[in-house]
């Protein structure tokens, strides 16, 4: 994340640490590679966690010299914080709102949602209270999502000085302040375990800096436990080495002698806990109840204890301090800032088909590249080498000479006018605070702040998004009539069918074989009855008393299923979940509802079990019964897909409708959330309904 430097001040808290480039490495990667595909590193998310350690130990560790030198300004240092953060945030904000324009306009309300509470980094609040899942946000997520970390950062930068200074006061030894900090960090884990709720969303203690803030803190602890005193090299430990470096046994291994010191056992824990993180980025379930139950402290511990091991010499600092950690350590927070937007604008929705490796590869390559050009135009400051292992004079140095934007608001502020005197001091600070800023971060600036302003207008946002959207995908100006003349044109091919359970095909053909006549899905229930309801292929029309529960997909194409089966009930809402429509199948039911066809549409907002299932099979008691699968940019879809065609294998009376199928090969049909029809899919899905239930002519 940025780097922290105290301009002018030559203390040790300047020092370059290697095994920090290491870390932050690790941690882009694991969020890159999470954020790609989260089934390809499902931990990846824990380099956030990487993350807050590293600027917890760098924060506290630079207040600490400051500290003890009596050269610690709460102003200064804020000025400090912001000059590094705002240009690159807000020339995100700008650069997201350009993209997103050009080539995803559906995304443009969302930036437009959260350009401000990012601008002014208190977005992670701003998600909390509109209770928007980060986990959870399939299809349309804001492509600024990821700024609630520096939201987070920026609020921890603004506190923790103030509440540190009381402890560095009234504590006096290193422990004893460590002991406070580290009691701080247990209290927010405890608050983190009991907001924590299995089976609820977790936006709130996720986002939430009092519930985050226990990693942050144990770097923290590390840094005043590693701090020596003024004028000590602690980073090499050259005054007075700790005991266990003099360590050194003699072990015998199958006949022969190894000889084992101290700085062997540290190394090997250096790379025991990288190894530790690389396979839990592989494993850990973002879901898991332990994570809120002291995982993300113990993480936070281990990551401490990998900045410990990789802070004495020795094989692993050299390993996290190689050439190609050092780059992408220095980089990362230009590639975190870049990576999340030109992630979801590479990869939309309603894409049926998942990338090649190579096309992974490339897509990282892209993000190296844009991040790249980040860094040297917005992130870095005036002297900052071209290569972090390249050096400079003076490359943290105060400009000596007078800017041209000072030299100017001077000359105003000479003027005879009030006004322009006033705007003289404004831009005179302006100028200050911007002087060690490279021209690139000046313009980020001011493009963000106007992007910012521009969103902000009373304008009809959905409506721009629209009109543009229309621009690169035509089919979504179709009215319901020109949808249905589109899809009367082609000859009807057969949709793609995914791979079924043993049996199902046994089972489709003899629900098929006993139907009659006959209709088309992918498995008909066996005791399905066309003749008890009339049926009218040129209109559309069934008279078919149909109970159909669904969630935000049903509701959306629910007023053009009504025309077309004006006896049926159907009844859809937005993110309802499996087991609440297990729920209201059972109340409709149970209240004297008797339909001809039940139709179950649910799956997008959740896994549906083989339990839920069977249960739903079982409430229709015998009547025909029809799953529709899910499809939703989610891993769970498939899953649930699966578990409908076990049961209907199971279940003679209960039948498939595969709209999953037939909209992955026609992604023309979905917006570009990829899991709500628009018109024509609309239209196509209210004729597969209609081929389900009505006979072929």
């Amino acid at each position: 994340m940025p780097r922290i430097v105290v301009s002018g001040v030559p203390t040790t808290a300047s020092r370059h640490i290697a095994v920090l480039d290491g870390m932050r490495a690790l941690a882009i990667i694991g969020v890159i590679g999470y954020h790609t595909r989260p089934s390809l590193l499902p931990g990846g998310f824990l380099g956030v966690t990487l993350f807050f350690v590293v600027s917890g130990f760098l924060l506290t560790r630079s207040m600490v010299n400051l500290f003890e030198r009596l050269r610690f300004s709460y102003p200064h240092f804020l000025r400090g914080r912001v000059r590094r953060l705002w240009p690159s945030v807000l020339a995100t904000i700008a650069g997201t709102a350009i993209l997103v324009y050009c080539m995803a306009p559906s995304l443009l309300p969302k930036v437009r949602g959260d350009a401000l509470p990012s601008a002014l980094f208190y977005s992670n609040w701003s998600f909390i209270f509109r209770k928007l899942s980060y986990f959870q946000s399939a299809g349309l997520p804001s492509p600024l999502t990821h700024l609630w970390f520096t939201s987070l950062i920026m609020q921890f930068y603004v506190l923790w000085p103030l509440l540190f200074v009381l402890i560095f006061q009234l504590c006096r030894s290193r422990v004893a302040r460590a002991a406070v900090i580290g009691a701080l960090a247990v209290a927010s884990s405890l608050e983190m375990l009991l907001l924590y709720t299995p089976g609820q969303d977790t936006s709130r203690i996720y986002y939430g800096l009092d519930t985050r803030a226990a990693e942050l803190l144990v770097g923290a602890a590390l840094a005043v436990l590693m701090h020596r005193h003024v004028g000590r090299q602690d980073d090499e430990f050259a005054h007075d080495p700790p005991h266990w470096q003099f360590f050194s046994r003699t072990v015998h291994v199958r006949g022969r002698e190894l000889r084992v010191t101290g700085q062997q056992l540290v190394n090997a824990l250096g790379f025991a806990l990288l190894v530790v993180f690389c396979v839990c980025f592989a494993i850990v379930d973002p879901q898991s109840a332990w994570l809120y139950r002291g995982g993300y402290l113990l993480f936070a511990l281990l990551a401490a204890a990998m900045i410990w091991a990789g802070m004495h010499s020795g094989v692993f600092m050299r390993a996290m301090g190689a050439k190609v950690c050092s780059y992408i350590g220095s980089r990362s927070f230009s590639l975190y800032l870049v990576h999340y937007p030109l992630l979801i604008v590479l990869n939309p929705a309603t894409r049926a088909t998942p990338l090649p490796w190579w096309g992974y590869l490339g897509q990282f390559a892209l993000i190296l590249a844009v991040g790249e050009v980040f860094f040297q135009l917005i992130e870095a400051m005036r002297g900052t080498p071209w290569l972090p292992w390249l050096t400079r004079a003076g490359d943290n140095a105060e400009p000596a000479r007078e800017t041209a934007g000072e030299r100017l608001g001077r000359r105003l502020t000479a003027s005879g006018n009030a006004g322009v005197r006033m705007l003289g001091t404004a831009g005179t600070r302006f100028a200050t605070l911007t002087a060690r800023l490279r021209p690139g971060a000046v313009v980020g600036i001011v493009a963000g702040a106007l992007a910012v302003l521009v969103l902000m207008l009373p304008l009809n946002w959905q409506a721009i998004a629209h009109a543009r959207a229309v621009q690169l995908r035509p089919e979504l100006a179709l009215t319901a009539e020109q949808a249905r003349k589109q899809l009367a044109k082609p000859a009807p091919a057969p949709s793609p069918q995914p791979e079924q359970p043993k049996g199902t095909d046994a089972a489709q053909s003899k629900g098929a074989d006993t139907a009659q006549p006959q209709v088309s899905a992918l498995k008909v229930p066996n005791n399905l009855d066309p003749s008890r309801w009339q049926c009218d292929a040129a209109a559309q029309q069934c008279s078919v008393r149909m109970l159909m529960i669904g969630d935000s997909v049903t509701a959306g194409v629910a007023q053009t299923l009504q025309q077309h089966f004006p006896q049926a009930h159907i009844d859809g809402a937005v993110s309802r979940q499996f087991a609440t429509g297990e729920d209201l199948l059972a109340q409709f039911l149970g209240s004297g509802e008797d339909p001809q066809v039940i139709v179950f549409a649910l799956g997008t907002n959740g896994a549906a079990t083989r339990e839920q299932a069977e249960h739903v099979a079982q409430l229709a008691a015998g009547r025909p019964l029809y799953f529709v699968t899910a499809l939703a940019p989610v891993d769970w879809t498939a899953a649930s897909n699966a578990t409908f065609q076990e049961v209907a294998a199971a279940h003679p009376n209960v039948g498939i409708i595969d709209w999953s199928a037939l909209a992955t090969a026609h992604p023309e049909y979905l917006y570009d959330d990829g899991t709500h029809p628009n018109e024509l899919g609309t239209q196509a899905y209210e004729q597969q309904l209609y081929n389900a239930l009505c006979p072929r002519d």
